[in-house]
C-alpha cells in the first residue's frame, strides 16, 4: 500500500492472511470476517443536516423517529464515484434546543439532527474490500482510521470539551476534531512518516531502511535540541565502511518535513474553523508521533497543548501494544467491541448482520478482555 491506498492487490492480500493466521493462532479462535481501517488523499467529509415533524398525538420521541431523520441526513448529492463509509450523527436538537444527545423519549414537535459524513472513492475501497476477500476474509466494517484510533486513545472529557486526534501514519497522516463528545470534523493529510525516511533517504545518499534506521534511532523533530558536538555513524549507498556525520544534519533534515506536517494540519483547522473547538490540543498518535521531540514540534507550531496518544482500555493487553503504532489496531478492536454492544442493544451496524459468527467471536475477545 502506498498512502493508504493498495497499490500491489496480491501483495497486500498476502499481508492480511498472514497477519490474521497469525493472530488467530495466538489467540486459539478462528477468524472469519475482519474491520478494516481505511485511510488515503480520497478520504473527504461533510456535516449535513436533516429535520423531520413529530406528529404522534402525545409528541413522544420515538426511535423510528431518530432512525428516519438520521436516514434523512444521509441523504446527500454526491459524485457517482464517491461512496459514503460513515454517516454519524453530532448532535440532536428538539424544538430549537440543541445539544440534545439522546432524544428518545422526549416530547417535540421537531426533530433535527447534525450529521458527520465521511466519504471515499469507490475504487480505492473496493480495491481495499478486495485484497480482504483474496485474503478469504469478509469485511465486517469499514472504519475510518483516526475514528478507529480515537477509540483507544482519547480520553471522554477530551472528546467531550474538544480536541483534535493527529494520527501520523507512513504515508498519511489523519486528523479527526471531537468536540461535544463526538466526531466533528476529519480529514486526511497526504504526508507522514515514510515522507520523512525519503528525504533522509536522498539528503544523506543512504538507502530506505538505513534512513529508517537513522530516523528512529537519532532522530529529532527539533534541530534545537541537538547538540553540536553529537556524531552518529552511517552507512552510505556504494561504500563498504561507514563514516562519521554530525546528528544535527540529520536533524536538519527531518525538522523541515515534520514541521511542514503541522502547518499542514494547523491550516486545514483554520480553515474547517475548527481551532477554537479544541481547548485541549492535539493528541498525537502513530508510528511517527514517537520521533523525539514531536510533541514540542507540534506546540510550536500549533500554539496549542499537545501529549501523545497511547492505546488504552483493554484489560491485560501486553504492554508492547502500548506503542502509538498500534492505536489504529486497538482502536478497531473496541470499535468492534462497541458494535457487538449496539447489536445486543437492538442497533445494527452497516454491515453486521451478515457477520453474525464474527460477532460471537469478538463478544468472547470482549469477554477475555474484560472491555
Amino acid at each position: 500500500m502506498r498512502r493508504g491506498v493498495v497499490v500491489d492487490i496480491e501483495a497486500t492480500a498476502h499481508a492480511i492472511e498472514d497477519a490474521v493466521t497469525r493472530a488467530a493462532s495466538q489467540a486459539a479462535r478462528e477468524v472469519d470476517s475482519v474491520y478494516v481501517g481505511v485511510t488515503g488523499d480520497h478520504i473527504g467529509s461533510l456535516n449535513s443536516s436533516a429535520i423531520i415533524p413529530i406528529t404522534r398525538p402525545d409528541r413522544e420521541i420515538t426511535r423510528e423517529d431518530v432512525e428516519k431523520v438520521n436516514e434523512q441526513s444521509r441523504v446527500i448529492v454526491l459524485p457517482p464515484d464517491r461512496q459514503i463509509l460513515h454517516a454519524i450523527p453530532r448532535t440532536y436538537t428538539v424544538d430549537g434546543q440543541g445539544g440534545v444527545r439522546q432524544p428518545i423519549g422526549m416530547s417535540g414537535t421537531r426533530l433535527e439532527v447534525q450529521t458527520h459524513i465521511v466519504h471515499g472513492a469507490v475504487t480505492f475501497l473496493q480495491n481495499a474490500e478486495k485484497c480482504v476477500t483474496k485474503a478469504g476474509l469478509d469485511v465486517a466494517d469499514a472504519v475510518l482510521e483516526p475514528i478507529a484510533s480515537a477509540e483507544a486513545v482519547l480520553l471522554p472529557t477530551e472528546r467531550d470539551l474538544g480536541v483534535c486526534l493527529v494520527d501520523v501514519g507512513g504515508g498519511t497522516s489523519d486528523i479527526a476534531v471531537f468536540y461535544g463528545g463526538d466526531i466533528y470534523y476529519s480529514a486526511v493529510i497526504p504526508v507522514g512518516g515514510n515522507h520523512v525516511t525519503n528525504d533522509v533517504s536522498e539528503g544523506l545518499k543512504v538507502g530506505k531502511l538505513e534512513a529508517e534506521r537513522l530516523k528512529t534511532e537519532h532522530g529529532s523533530a527539533l534541530a534545537e535540541m541537538v547538540q553540536e558536538d553529537e556524531v552518529i555513524t552511517v552507512q552510505q549507498v556504494g561504500r563498504d565502511e561507514t563514516r562519521k556525520l554530525r546528528r544535527r544534519a540529520l536533524v536538519q533534515i527531518i525538522e523541515p518535513r515534520m514541521q511542514e506536517i503541522f502547518e499542514l494540519i494547523r491550516d486545514e483547522l483554520a480553515q474547517a474553523e475548527c481551532l477554537n473547538r479544541i481547548p485541549f490540543g492535539l493528541v498525537i498518535t502513530g508510528g511517527g508521533s514517537q520521533l523525539r521531540d514531536v510533541v514540542e514540534l507540534a506546540q510550536n507550531v500549533m500554539g496549542l497543548p499537545c501529549r501523545i496518544g497511547r492505546p488504552q482500555g483493554i484489560k491485560g493487553m501486553p504492554e508492547a501494544l502500548s506503542h502509538p503504532m498500534y492505536a489504529t489496531a486497538v482502536g478497531l478492536v473496541l470499535y468492534g467491541a462497541r458494535q457487538v454492544s449496539s447489536d445486543h442493544g437492538g442497533k445494527t451496524s452497516r454491515r453486521s448482520r451478515a457477520f453474525r459468527g464474527f460477532h460471537k467471536w469478538l463478544a468472547r475477545l470482549r469477554e477475555i478482555f474484560g472491555i
